[in-house]
């Protein structure tokens, strides 16, 4: 006969056993969802049939802020690309705003390269890992596309504009 604490040890030990195998199924390395909400030009949310509603931040890119120059037109791209589309998201890791940080599929057409290839965004520096992005961003500067337009006046990066505006704040 079984003893009741070790009766109590396996269930717990079954419970924690399918927890984790339901943990896994969340962090599925690529999801089929629709777009439901373009926040601005590097955030969306997605609407999947068992995880609900998703925050989706970008990786490796970083898109004007909506009061910045060129902001409107990064959002107004992507709302162009994919809002109320099928996309696919691959998960890469969770942020400390607790958003999925990933890459966006569509019509397997890479959104995040896609929108910095086309000027809509920067290289995120600080949290890019793929050269393919960097290169991205090189090109656009080279060929004056989008936010590299203007000769005259450089862009103010979106990491450097919300810092500035919080000293405004201050």
């Amino acid at each position: 006969m079984i003893s009741k604490n070790i009766k109590y040890c396996l269930i717990i030990f079954i419970c924690l056993i399918n927890v984790h195998c339901y943990a896994e199924n969340i962090t599925l390395e690529i999801l089929s969802a629709k777009v439901i909400k373009v926040v601005d030009g590097d955030t969306v949310y997605l609407k999947h049939k068992e995880y609900g509603k998703l925050k989706i931040r970008l990786a490796d890119i970083d898109a004007p802020e909506k009061d910045q120059p060129h902001g409107i037109d990064a959002t107004n791209t992507l709302k162009k690309l994919i809002d109320k589309k099928p996309v696919k998201l691959k998960k890469i890791t969770v942020d400390r705003y607790n958003r999925i940080v990933g890459i966006i599929y569509a019509n397997d057409v890479e959104i995040n390269y896609y929108l910095v290839r086309n000027g809509y965004a920067w290289c995120y520096d600080k949290y890019n890992k793929r050269v393919k992005i960097k290169y991205a961003e090189n090109m656009a500067r080279l060929e004056k596309i989008g936010l590299w337009s203007n000769q005259s006046e450089s862009p103010i990066a979106p990491w450097v504009w919300r810092k500035n505006k919080g000293k405004k704040n201050e």
